[in-house]
This record gives structure tokens, sequence and C-alpha cells, in this order.
């Protein structure tokens, strides 16, 4: 029999001819009976629960925007749902986009969603539509729970409308790669020969090897059209260059225009040079009478670069023109670098003579 320990209010291991410092000391040790423990472990297990609960609470509730910030983001959307009735895309895009970034709620989620569907880009809209879609609401707020299924909708008619490209590359060495990227986005190696997504409209497509070859294709793609391109590397260098588009211009007509030029230069100056000698004779020979101021000598030298400006005025000139319109006529019918010009070739035989007309067209 065991004596009980009044101290721990358990049963002390001590036997009863123990002395009596003993007892003490080795009440100490004395083990909890099993209704004490339950009572610890049921203790320890609440304390734990509570504190996950307090956790989870934290993480449903982040932190709110600022009254501000609500504002800000509540007028923002009013004018993207404005310009959206107006077709402004553009602007309503801009507008949804300031005012999901402050939120973040399906509410704005879903007005965001609908514009990049209206303005084609039907990619971002699907995924902005499924974000809505995952948001927790945790206070059940019904404006919340209206817009989530509404953005539940746009996600799975887009699913269907979304096409797709199916990319393959060819002609590389063995155990080669290239880089694929369709317009900014680059396909990683794993994703090759798989349906990967994109927005109706043109595509650029752009595969590059290690050794600097490329490849490029431009497509264009419908709704809901799955397209499989292939990317042949082995046929990047082959195309062949196409012909230059100047053309064949013969030496004459390079030498006319030269002449031309200097034609219509000599054309200017001595035109300047009669116009002087004409507004000369205006003022001091009216009506081809010269004043008491000039001579007979000085009269006559007058009349005479009178005519020498205007004939040196008019065959440069002529010869300007002329030039320039050669030079012009020999660059127009001068033959494109596909083509040929025909030759005549005088032959002799033994008793037959005569020519071989040749060219190509």
């Amino acid at each position: 029999m065991y004596p009980r320990n009044q101290r721990h209010g358990v049963w002390s291991e001590a036997r009863l001819e123990a002395p009596k410092d003993q007892r003490l000391n080795l009440g100490r040790f004395a083990q909890p009976t099993s209704c004490t423990f339950k009572r610890s472990i049921w203790l320890s297990t609440g304390v734990f629960a509570a504190v996950l609960t307090l956790g989870s609470v934290s993480h449903a509730q982040p932190k709110q925007p600022s009254a501000a910030a609500k504002d800000t983001a509540r007028t923002l959307l009013l004018d993207c749902r404005d310009k959206f009735g107006k077709k402004d895309f553009e602007g309503a895009l801009k507008s949804c986009q300031g005012a999901h970034s402050i939120m973040g709620v399906p509410t704005t989620g879903l007005d965001l969603a609908k514009v990049q569907q209206a303005m084609g880009l039907l990619v971002e809209a699907r995924e902005t539509s499924l974000e809505a879609v995952r948001f927790e609401n945790a206070v059940n707020n019904p404006a919340f729970a209206q817009a989530q299924g509404e953005a539940s909708k746009i996600a799975q008619d887009l699913e269907k409308r979304i096409p797709s490209l199916v990319l393959s590359v060819s002609g590389l060495p063995a155990g080669s790669t290239a880089r694929v990227v369709v317009d900014k986005d680059e396909v990683p190696d794993a994703a090759l020969s798989l349906p990967f997504r994109v927005n109706p409209g043109e595509h650029t497509i752009i595969a590059t090897a290690k050794d600097g070859n490329e490849v490029k294709k431009i497509v264009t793609l419908v709704e809901g059209q799955t397209l499989p391109v292939e990317l042949a590397m082995d046929q990047a260098d082959t195309e062949p260059a196409k012909p230059s588009a100047v053309r064949s211009i013969p030496v004459w007509a390079w030498i006319a225009g030269g002449v031309g030029v200097v034609g219509a230069v000599g054309g200017i100056y001595f035109g300047v040079q009669f116009g002087d000698t004409k507004e000369r004779v205006d003022r001091d020979c009216p009506n081809n009478e010269c004043n008491d101021t000039y001579t007979k000598e000085e009269a006559t030298a007058l009349q005479s670069q009178w005519n020498k400006d205007l004939a040196l005025t008019v065959v440069a000139s002529s010869i300007g023109a002329i030039g320039i319109g050669a030079a012009i006529f020999g660059i127009a019918t001068a033959p494109k670098p596909t083509e040929s010009a025909t030759r005549i070739t005088p032959w002799i035989g033994r008793g037959t003579t005569g020519v071989v007309l040749s060219g190509s067209f």
C-alpha cells in the first residue's frame, strides 16, 4: 500500500517504512494520474487549434485598401463601364486595369475580362476570369458571388474560342535545339509539338539555332483554329536571293544627264545676265532709243550684249532640257536585272552568211 502525497495530489512510490524526509523528497518524482494527463492533452490541443484559427482568419482577410484607394477604384470602374459602352475599348481597358490593380476583387475582374474579350484578347480575358472565379469569397459577398458566376461562364466560353499553334522544328543536327519565340513569348522545348494558345490574328514565329541560323514565319489564326507550323531550319538559307531592283542604266544616259545638268545651270546663269541687260535697256533705251548719256558705240555694245545673253540663255536651256530628257528616257527604258538585252550576232560560213538574233524577255 502506498501513501498519498498531499502536496502533488498523486500517489507516491515511497514505502511506509521509509523515513519522512525521504518520502517528501521522493514525492516530486511521482507520475500523474490518467485524469490529469488527459486534461493536459485537451488544453494543448485547444491552444493549437486557436492558433491555427487565428492564422487562417488573418490569411483570409488581407489588408483592405484605404478609403482613398477604394474611391479611386470606384471612379475608374465607372469610367471603364462608360467608355466600354461607347466602344472606346483602349480607354476602358486602361481604366479597368487601374481599378482591378487596386481592388483585385471579382467585380473589377469581371469588367476587365469583358473589355479584354471585346478587344480580341481572349487569352488574357480567360485568365482574368479564372482569377475572379478562384477568389476566396470568405465574407459571402453576394456581388462577388454573382460576378464569379458570370466570370465562370466567360471562361468556359473562351476555352473553345482561343486558337492554338502546334509548333515543330526540323532540320537540326542530332541533339541540337532551337530557340522558338512567338511574338514576344519564348516557347519552352517541352511545349513544342503541344498546343500553344494565342489570340486570334497575326503572329510572328522565329526559330533560332545555336549557330545563328534563323527561320521566320508569319501566320494568321481565327477563333477556335489549331494550326500546325513547321520550322525547317535546313531551308533557312536555301531561298534564292531576290534580284536587285536597280536597272542597268546605259552609259550614254549618264553622259546625257551630265550634259543636261550643265546646260540647265548655264541657262540659269545666262538668264540672270539677260535679265540685268533687259532691265538696263528698259531703263535707258525705251522704244529702242537710248538717251543722251549713251554714245553710238555704247548703244551698239548694249544691243550686242542683249543679243548675246538672250542667245546663250536659249541655247543653254535647250541643251539642258534635251540632255535631261535623254537621261530620263535612258533610265526608263533600261532593261531590268532579270532581262537580257537583245543581241545581233553576225556569222559567216562556207557559202552562207547571216545574222543570229538572240535574247531573253
